[in-house]
């Protein structure tokens, strides 16, 4: 078996239109065709490929536990079993333009083994979104010598 590339993810959420409008205006996703499922939610596409499954998580969803499976804690805030997702991205100057303008907070370093930036955000469900950028891209954070230690920049 050989792995091409993530295919999709998807979030089970109380909050669809936040978490729709979240991944609309910070990832620059939008919504898309998806199947009649017997329960709410959004696909989220990047170009024409849908890479996020969201799935309305609101009380009363069999449909949705019939076709996925029941979840545990289903509702409360966090991310669950999923830690964060990843994005490999590229232009990260216009992205952070872009969180700034939305007064978006946001955690930044460096990862000089990896020749990497990761920009951390956090997402209405309390998931964590990583977006990667190559370290010869600009950034507006210094990198420091402390590294490992979280070299950060928030924009409150």
């Amino acid at each position: 078996m050989t792995i091409q590339h993530l295919d999709h993810f998807t979030l089970r959420t109380q909050l669809l239109a936040e978490t729709t409008a979240f991944f609309e205006q910070v990832a620059g996703l939008h919504v898309g065709w998806r199947p009649s499922f017997p329960f709410d939610g959004r696909w989220l596409y990047k170009a024409e490929r849908p890479v996020l499954h969201l799935a309305i998580a609101a009380g009363g969803q069999p449909g949705l536990d019939r076709y996925l499976g029941e979840r545990d804690a289903v509702g409360s805030t966090g991310s669950g079993v999923v830690d964060h997702i990843a994005f490999r991205c590229t232009d990260l100057p216009s992205f952070e333009l872009r969180l700034r303008d939305l007064g978006m907070g946001y955690r930044a370093r460096t990862v000089p083994d990896l020749r990497e930036h990761q920009v951390f955000v956090m997402d209405p469900n309390g998931l964590t979104i990583e977006f990667i950028f190559n370290s010869s891209e600009p950034a507006s954070w210094k990198d420091h010598a402390d590294y490992p230690a979280a070299t950060t920049a928030s924009v409150a």
